[in-house]
């Protein structure tokens, strides 16, 4: 194997792998969240275990949409960051008016104060289109 082919393989090898030392799921690289045409909602399902990082969700909006979200199963702490890098929560209402256009990140973790923070959840999103009058 020439240094070429080796460095080649090495580099495919990191790309795949992703971000260093990100799982999918964790904050530095969060599961993407795509609506199915011509629909406004989507149901991801997710396991909170203890000692690993998990689960952040990432969704594109426009400044001026509505987010409505659902959680049931574990006991949860939820944090959003917006395409500015503001952090909100733990703790968010539904719904949730997003001020800006972009990539938006969901997180659910376990709430450690809390008995039943770990075991499985269902998350439910919905981010209906903007009307125009």
């Amino acid at each position: 194997m020439t240094k070429t082919t080796a460095f080649a393989a090495l580099a495919a090898l990191l790309l795949a792998a992703g971000p260093a030392g990100a799982q999918p799921g964790s904050g530095r690289w969060p599961i993407p969240i795509y609506f199915q045409r011509g629909g406004d909602s989507a149901q991801v399902t997710g396991v909170l275990r203890q000692g690993r990082e998990c689960c952040a969700y990432r969704f594109d909006a426009r400044a001026g949409q509505t987010l409505y979200w659902r959680e049931t199963g574990a006991t949860v702490r939820v944090v959003m960051t917006y395409p500015d890098g503001h952090v909100d929560g733990p703790g968010l209402p539904s719904p949730i008016r997003l001020p800006q256009s972009g990539r938006y990140v969901f997180t659910v973790s376990p709430n450690l104060m809390a008995d039943g923070a770990f075991g499985r959840f269902t998350l439910w999103l919905r981010i209906p289109p903007l009307r125009y009058r």
